[in-house]
């Protein structure tokens, strides 16, 4: 019975770890201005400042890792804007919620700038 209880209280903790990961107050992107402000209202929340996505998102709803350079490589600026308009997964459409200039944007300026630079 103690093994089993060590147990529980063991993946309890793994979970709660786990849960609470990423929590920690983000800078605010909304401080660089424009359409920024509009990633750190709608995306930040499951994408992170730091385009990464927190560690359940991206292993349970498959948030995609922005800094991921084959992520960044394989995933067209096309396939971005209608995925951010008609929503895919969990995320919602954004399609009339945001301008289509907006969602443009967010591809372009913020989903693009987590992209690695090239290697010199």
């Amino acid at each position: 019975m103690k093994r089993h209880t060590s147990f529980i209280v063991i993946v309890a903790s793994i979970f709660c770890t786990l849960l609470f990961y990423g929590c920690s107050k983000q800078p605010a992107l909304s401080e660089k201005g424009g359409i920024w402000a509009v990633y750190e209202r709608e995306c930040q929340k499951c994408h992170r400042a730091d385009g990464k996505g927190g560690l359940i998102g991206r292993f349970i709803f498959k948030i995609p890792n922005f800094t991921n350079t084959k992520w960044q490589d394989n995933a067209s600026d096309s396939r971005l804007i209608i995925s951010i308009a008609n929503g895919k997964r969990k995320m919602p459409g954004y399609k009339g919620k945001l301008k289509d200039e907006e969602i443009v944007d967010l591809v372009k300026t913020c989903v693009r700038s987590f992209y690695p630079p090239p290697e010199q």
